[in-house]
């Protein structure tokens, strides 16, 4: 039996009720809402009652056929195929949780003349300047951008946030804000250079930056995590929607995150340092100071 078939054969035991406004209410919401916590009272009976509860797994069974009834009935209401809603809902998982290599990630820049280098280093260091602390990189050609501070009353390490945009490098190899500090605009495409390497996409990349941080500051700085809220995830692919990057998975987006973040960490703790980037590896690394 297939979603379809099930769907055709369960709209024929909707029962009808007596409320006039039809349109805007259906007793679905409220029924899949009872049977989802006749689900939980399950599951508080076998916490409860362990191996006694024998007839567990059969009224389970039983009361996630009323849950499906109920999905059913709702998805029938506003005339929504039941094989449309499961597909979409594997794409949406599968967005965000299957698993795959940064490998399989082709090359953004591959057919420009402007290509990101296939491997560099970037020296951090950090110094005084007056009452603040600033943090300024360099490489193999020169200075990458100005020095940072951490633009806070309180210190909170933001001055070493370019190595966010060094991980979107490494990891994804997309960085509007990274090809405008090394001097990588793609010129030799007019279009790809308005649309993807000027101002919008460098504030939709240091948005996605900020907003990750604010996070983490809530979350002990993610020293202690290997996932990110799934909410979060979704913000990063709205802000980036319309730009290159649009194509990167949620996991992907997720594993980018802790990866950078553990090299973040290790620059914080060592008040600077040099970060190996490598597109060619898809590869990160706090190489020492």
């Amino acid at each position: 039996m297939t979603l379809r078939d099930y769907q055709d054969l369960s709209k024929k035991t909707v029962q009808g009720y007596n409320l006039k406004n039809k349109e805007h209410y259906f007793l679905g919401y409220l029924g899949l809402a009872g049977e989802t916590g006749s689900v939980l009272t399950l599951l508080k009976k076998l916490l409860r009652d362990g191996e006694g509860f024998g007839s567990f797994e059969s009224q389970l069974k039983e009361e996630l056929g009323d849950v499906l009834w109920y999905i059913a009935a709702i998805a029938s209401h506003y005339n929504f195929d039941l094989d449309e809603v499961a597909k979409i809902n594997l794409e949406k998982t599968k967005d965000r949780f299957e698993g795959s290599y940064f490998s399989n990630i082709p090359r953004l820049d591959d057919k420009y003349e402007q290509r990101f280098p296939d491997s560099f280093i970037v020296q951090f260091e950090e110094q005084t300047n007056g009452s603040f602390l600033e943090v300024s990189m360099t490489w193999e050609k020169g200075k990458l951008g100005d020095p940072l501070t951490d633009n806070a009353r309180i210190p909170n390490d933001y001055r070493y946030h370019d190595v966010f945009h060094l991980g979107h490098v490494a990891f994804l190899g997309w960085s509007p804000v990274m090809r405008h500090l090394m001097g990588l605009k793609r010129k030799s495409d007019p279009h790809t250079l308005d649309c993807e390497d000027r101002g919008r996409p460098q504030v939709a990349e240091e948005a996605v930056t900020l907003i990750i941080f604010n996070y983490a500051k809530g979350n002990k700085m993610l020293k202690e995590s290997d996932r990110i809220d799934t909410d979060l995830l979704r913000t990063v692919k709205q802000i980036v929607i319309d730009l290159e990057v649009s194509v990167i998975t949620a996991n992907h987006w997720e594993k980018t995150i802790i990866e950078s973040y553990k090299v973040f960490h290790k620059l914080v703790e060592n008040r600077g340092g040099k970060v190996l980037v490598s597109v060619a590896e898809r590869k990160l690394e706090y190489i020492g100071t």
